[in-house]
């Protein structure tokens, strides 16, 4: 039987919702990208490296195994690494923990639009409320739609403003790495010196957020375009992570102590252009807090039900009310870092899983080899 060609259109539409899921406000600000990988100077391509390992991994085992056992919900992945108590464990906290990051997105929302532009309090969480509760009333479908035309937008106008800085003041890499490495520069790092600790934390930081929404993707799309689509998101992403991060180390005595270092390199281009960044900013906590909210709301209420909806709704608008009268920033501390420990325990499960299903594999195709015409291959 000869095979469906492979489409495009629809690789590009899941490459563009995985690089919208993982980018969001913090790339696009740069910030994360010169805590992370930035300050390690002449060594932030280990940092880039071992992130894209992990995002690779993880994300092509989410989506291969949501394909292959046609997942009607993709937190049922959980139960399949982990088993069922583990995996329910890890079903119910990762919704948990999603919608909590929702809240924080609203947050950080609010405070955009209020430092940005001066307006009151509560504009901004309310703003994103509605765009992101209208979008994911639409379910997984309507949500990739989204996500695929934003995702590309605002990766494009960051590796405009990266490419262009390395132009003008690439000749300061040398001296700006250098600089950081003699620890010359007093910069926020993640990893505490190490780091293969930073690209594996930058990473797993994100397993939890993915595995839910990959596995879904994966149940209702081809296994070889969705993979094709998380292999080119991540050429993407770490290309241009790295692009930016020799423009921010090429610009260190500017972008060293700036809360928004993307702004400052886009100034250095043009004032406008720095305003058309703090919109981007918005669309980039907007790209993540969609996929956080129908992730955290799947968990209770099936999509496309009168119930998915009013949880929708319910779900926004308590979560904008929270960001806005609630102090967020020591509950995200907590949680984030258990996020990742849990994250890296989920690796070590997906690891064992999928080697001994390699390996029943292997052993399947043995006995049909042998002629024995019996297969106990079951791929659970």
């Amino acid at each position: 039987m000869k095979k469906a060609a492979i489409s495009i259109a629809s690789v590009a539409a899941l490459c563009g919702a995985c690089i919208a899921f993982y980018i969001g406000a913090g790339f696009a600000t740069m910030q994360e990208v010169m805590q992370y990988e930035a300050s390690y100077g002449s060594l932030f391509w280990v940092v880039i490296a071992v992130a894209a390992v992990i995002y690779l991994y993880t994300n092509i085992s989410f989506a291969t195994n949501g394909s292959r056992l046609k997942l009607k919900r993709g937190g049922d992945i959980y139960k399949h690494y982990c088993g069922k108590y583990v995996g329910t464990f890890y079903d119910y906290f990762s919704a948990f923990f999603c919608y909590v990051c929702f809240i924080v997105m609203c947050g950080g929302a609010n405070s955009t639009v209020t430092q940005q532009w001066g307006l009151p309090n509560g504009v901004g969480a309310i703003i994103l409320t509605v765009v992101v509760v209208g979008t994911a009333l639409f379910g997984l479908k309507g949500i990739v739609g989204a996500l695929s035309k934003v995702g590309p937008i605002i990766i494009a106008l960051v590796l405009l403003v990266s490419v262009w800085t390395c132009v003008t003041q690439g000749s300061g890499f040398a001296e700006g790495a250098a600089a950081l490495d003699a620890g010359k520069y007093q910069v926020n790092q993640v990893g505490g010196g190490n780091p293969l600790a930073a690209g594996a934390s930058y990473a797993g930081f994100v397993i939890l957020w993915f595995a839910t929404f990959l596995a879904e993707l994966g149940a209702k799309n081809r296994a070889v375009e969705i993979n094709l689509g998380v292999v080119l998101s991540a050429v993407c992403v770490f290309a241009v992570a790295a692009l930016a991060c020799v423009a921010l180390i090429s610009s260190i005595d500017q972008t060293a102590a700036a809360d928004i270092p993307a702004l400052v390199l886009a100034g250095n281009i043009s004032p406008a252009l720095a305003q058309v960044f703090a919109v981007v900013v918005f669309f980039g906590i907007y790209t993540t807090s969609v996929p956080l909210l129908w992730t955290g709301i799947g968990r209770v209420a099936e999509e496309g039900t009168p119930r998915y909806r009013m949880f929708i709704v319910i779900g926004g608008v308590v979560g904008c009310i929270i960001a806005c009268f609630l102090p967020y920033t020591a509950l995200v501390n907590v949680l984030y870092g258990m996020n990742g420990y849990l994250g890296f325990i989920l690796v070590a499960f997906m690891i064992v899983h999928d080697v001994r299903l390699k390996i029943k594999g292997r052993r399947a195709k043995e006995r049909l080899a042998q002629g024995s015409g019996k297969v106990e291959y079951e791929g659970a």
